[in-house]
């Protein structure tokens, strides 16, 4: 990645975010800053790569849009819970522009938040923010770190995290730039550093998807894109062997909700089309006691 240059996946789901904050009812996750953080000259790049129509409209049009609303509700969802039960660090992996330290409810004003990305985007994070005037929230750490190079054990003795203390992690849209064997090592690595008992919420795609021929005409489409973003997919997990998987690398399986079971959950009675892509999960698990 570029010294300066944020991924442009990152910036495109907080856009996202911010659009369906402004456009869709109801709203499921309250996050305008997209708007703040990402340039004017970001947006009518991204715009003039889908064709110079109105940028809300693609991003809306996008396959991907509905799935990072509904994976950015469940993993909140999951987070509001542990703080209720007294959990008071937030670690978020391959953070980018997330914004719940700008935007925390009340009931986590006390909740460190370790945002653990790469160098570049951390030091673009915190100069969009120093822009815009607004100060680093208190108890928020920016982790700058090259997983690929640095382990996530390390990347976190270098904050104030605790070890010894109860976490949540999260680690949303990252999976599938990632080969299967750095999605388990990291996975591994979450387990490592997290008191057992602590909860991690990430999302997949199905693997399936990314193996078979005829994948769903939107999704390849998708697939496209991101690749000539130089971010291309790179695998999934199967669904059928997830909780292997996850016991492999210390943790246990929760919950895994698919397209199906999101729609359910989040978009019963909605008349705005919201809804997750084909093949995207959505998975909660617990470090092993």
């Amino acid at each position: 990645m570029d010294r300066g240059r944020a991924s442009a996946t990152a910036m495109g789901t907080a856009l996202m975010r911010a659009a369906h904050t402004r456009l869709d009812r109801p709203v499921l996750v309250e996050d305008p800053w997209g708007d703040r953080l990402v340039l004017a000259e970001e947006r009518e790049a991204m715009r003039a790569r889908a064709g110079g129509e109105d940028l809300d409209a693609a991003l809306r049009a996008h396959p991907s849009y509905g799935t990072v609303i509904l994976r950015a509700r469940y993993a909140e969802d999951a987070l509001a819970r542990v703080i209720r039960r007294g959990v008071r660090q937030y670690v978020i992996i391959g953070a980018g522009m997330d914004s719940f330290a700008l935007r925390r409810p009340a009931s986590a004003h006390d909740v460190e938040i370790f945002e653990v990305d790469h160098p570049s985007t951390q030091e673009l994070k915190a100069d969009r923010l120093a822009a815009c005037e607004i100060p680093l929230p208190p108890g928020l750490h920016l982790v700058a770190a090259d997983l690929s190079e640095t382990g996530l054990d390390d990347a976190l003795a270098s904050s104030p995290f605790r070890r010894d203390r109860p976490a949540f992690f999260s680690w949303l849209g990252v999976t599938t730039y990632l080969t299967r064997e750095a999605n388990l090592a990291t996975l591994a690595a979450i387990a490592s550093c997290a008191r057992a008992g602590g909860e991690l919420v990430f999302s997949y795609l199905d693997q399936s998807l990314l193996d078979r021929d005829g994948a769903p005409s939107s999704m390849e489409r998708a697939r496209a894109h991101v690749a000539s973003l130089g971010e291309p997919w790179v695998s999934g997990f199967d669904p059928h062997q997830l909780h292997r998987d996850l016991r492999g690398a210390g943790l246990e399986l929760l919950e895994d909700l698919g397209p199906e079971e999101l729609a359910a959950r989040y978009c019963s009675g909605r008349s705005d089309g919201l809804g997750p892509s084909p093949g995207s999960h959505v998975a909660h698990a617990q470090v092993s006691t």
